[in-house]
C-alpha cells in the first residue's frame, strides 16, 4: 500500500513538474518579439511572417482605398469613415469646395467634394456625398508608429488600372516628424493622395512627396489629421501664404521627444527681445501644447504682428514662462 502510494505521489511530482515546464517555456515563447518587430529579420521564417501579416492584412486595407478624379489629373485617396470621409494629400484636394470623383475599387466612380487640410503637411480631405455604409480603414492612434516599423503603401500609380488594381508595396518608416513621415516604400506618380498602413492595418500616413531615390518618399502622418480634424471638416484650407501674413516669432526649432527645441533665433526678433534663448525648448503658446513645427507655424501665424502671447518654456530643469508681443515677418 504504501509503495503503490509512493508510485502515485512520482506520478503527480512528474505531471506537475512537465505543466510547470510547459507554462515556462509557453510564457518565454511568447516574450520573443513578432517577426515584424525585430529590427532585422533574422530567418526565412521570419520573411514569411511578415508576409503572411501582410497578406492577412491586405484585403480589408484594399477595400478602403480609392482613386480621385479631377481636371484630368488622378491621385489616390482612403476611407476612413463609414459614412464617406476620405483622407487624401492636399495637392491633390487643393481649395475646399471642388468637386471631384471618387473611383471604388470595384471600378464605381461616386461623386465627392473637397474639404479642408493643410499645406504645410501636405494634407486634405474629401467627402463621398452619396449616402451610403462605404467600406473604410482604421486610422492609428496619435504617436503610434515609430521609425524602424514596418509598413505598406497602397495606392493608383498612373491612375486607377481596373485590370492591374492598386499597388502594394512594403517598406519600414526611416524618419517621423509630426509634418512629415519618411519611408523606404517605392512610390511613383499617382500614388499621392494613397495611404500608408502599418501591419495591423491602420492608417499612418497619407503620400505626399514621390521622390526617385527609395528613401526618400514622404508622407503626411496621421497626427497632422488628428490635430487639425475639426478644422478640415468645417473646410478650412490652412495656407502657408496667409499664415505668414500673421505673427512672427523669429526662432528656427527641431522637434524633439519634449518638444520644440530652440536652434537659432532671428536678430532683433520677438523671440530675442522676449529672452528666449538658444536650446529652450517651447512646450506650449497660450495654453495650448506645442509639439510640432506644424503646430508652432499655424499658432503664431493665426495671430496678428502685435498680438500679445504667452509661451511656456523648459530651460534646462527650469519650467519658464514668457510674455511678448509678436512682431512682423522681415520682407
Amino acid at each position: 500500500m504504501l509503495k503503490m502510494k509512493t508510485r502515485k505521489n512520482k506520478a503527480i511530482f512528474t505531471l506537475v513538474t512537465c505543466l510547470v515546464w510547459q507554462t515556462f517555456a509557453f510564457a518565454k515563447e511568447a516574450k520573443r518579439p513578432k517577426s515584424w518587430e525585430k529590427n532585422v529579420p533574422e530567418s526565412k521564417q521570419d520573411l514569411l511572417s511578415i508576409q503572411a501579416k501582410l497578406q492577412a492584412t491586405l484585403k480589408k486595407a484594399k477595400g478602403a482605398v480609392v482613386a480621385i478624379q479631377s481636371g484630368g489629373g488622378s491621385g489616390s485617396g482612403v476611407i476612413v469613415s463609414k459614412d464617406g470621409l476620405v483622407l487624401t494629400a492636399g495637392h491633390i484636394s487643393g481649395r475646399a469646395g471642388r468637386n471631384v470623383k471618387i473611383v471604388l475599387p470595384d471600378g464605381r466612380k461616386v461623386d465627392a467634394v473637397t474639404m479642408g487640410g493643410s499645406e504645410i503637411s501636405d494634407s486634405g480631405m474629401c467627402k463621398i456625398q452619396d449616402e451610403g455604409d462605404w467600406p473604410f480603414a482604421p486610422m492609428a492612434e496619435k504617436g503610434k508608429s515609430q521609425v524602424g516599423d514596418w509598413c505598406f503603401a497602397l495606392g493608383h500609380p498612373g491612375g486607377f488600372m481596373a485590370k492591374r488594381g492598386m499597388v502594394t508595396r512594403i517598406g519600414r518608416v526611416i524618419d517621423k516628424q509630426n509634418a512629415t513621415l519618411r519611408t523606404d516604400c517605392r512610390l511613383l506618380g499617382g500614388d499621392s493622395g494613397g495611404p500608408l498602413f502599418n501591419l495591423d492595418g491602420e492608417v499612418i500616413g497619407i503620400h505626399s512627396r514621390i521622390a526617385k531615390e527609395d528613401d526618400a518618399n514622404f508622407h503626411a502622418p496621421i497626427e497632422s489629421y488628428l490635430e487639425h480634424w475639426d478644422i478640415f471638416n468645417e473646410g478650412t484650407m490652412i495656407s502657408r501664404r496667409d499664415l505668414q501674413k500673421g505673427g512672427f516669432l523669429g526662432v528656427g526649432t527641431m522637434e524633439t521627444e519634449k518638444g520644440l527645441s530652440i536652434q537659432n533665433l532671428v536678430r532683433g526678433s520677438a523671440a530675442q527681445k522676449g529672452g528666449i534663448l538658444k536650446s529652450d525648448v517651447i512646450t506650449a503658446i497660450d495654453g495650448e501644447p506645442i509639439d510640432s513645427q506644424e503646430e508652432l507655424f499655424i499658432v503664431v501665424g493665426s495671430k496678428e504682428p502685435g498680438d500679445e502671447v504667452v509661451i511656456d518654456l523648459r530651460r534646462g530643469k527650469k519650467e519658464l514662462t514668457i510674455g511678448l508681443e509678436l512682431g512682423k515677418r522681415p520682407e
